[in-house]
């Protein structure tokens, strides 16, 4: 069983070491039963660090895989081709880069309206700075005003 090298708790992705092989958890969707989906794309020592120190990055990362584990649904797999391209952009990419790679990338944006985003600059998909002001504490409240329900 793979030990958890860093978490900020159950929803945002994890860091795991597995025998010496860094994998990044995610947890998105659920399961024919009900119960949580969790899929894993390897990262490097510095995406890790990456994933550790900046709630921005880590934040803007778990609501691009977002929609790939919504993809694979209730027992397919998921695009790990996919989810390793987005690493190095989203966590080690300029901010301009940032910004590209998730303008071209499907986005859950009510992820990152509950952890606190700028809603004008999200709107602008200035992704990048709109994250500044992100929190690794969601606020789902938050999303049910902003979407009006």
């Amino acid at each position: 069983m793979p030990d958890v090298v860093f978490s900020r708790g159950t929803w945002m992705p994890s860091v795991l070491d597995d025998d010496g092989e860094l994998l990044l958890r995610v947890v998105g969707g659920a399961d024919a039963l009900h119960g949580p989906r969790t899929f894993t794309v390897a990262v490097t020592p510095e995406h890790a660090e990456v994933v550790r120190t900046s709630v921005r990055r880590h934040l803007l990362l778990y609501a691009a895989l977002l929609p790939l584990c919504y993809d694979a649904g209730i027992g397919g797999p998921w695009d790990e081709g996919a989810a390793a391209a987005l690493l190095d952009p989203v966590l080690l990419g300029t901010p301009q880069e940032v910004d590209e790679t998730l303008r071209r990338a499907r986005v859950d944006r009510r992820t990152l309206v509950a952890h606190h985003v700028s809603l004008r600059l999200l709107k602008a998909r200035r992704y990048y700075e709109a994250a500044q002001s992100a929190t690794a504490e969601s606020d789902w409240a938050r999303v049910r005003k902003h979407l009006g329900v």
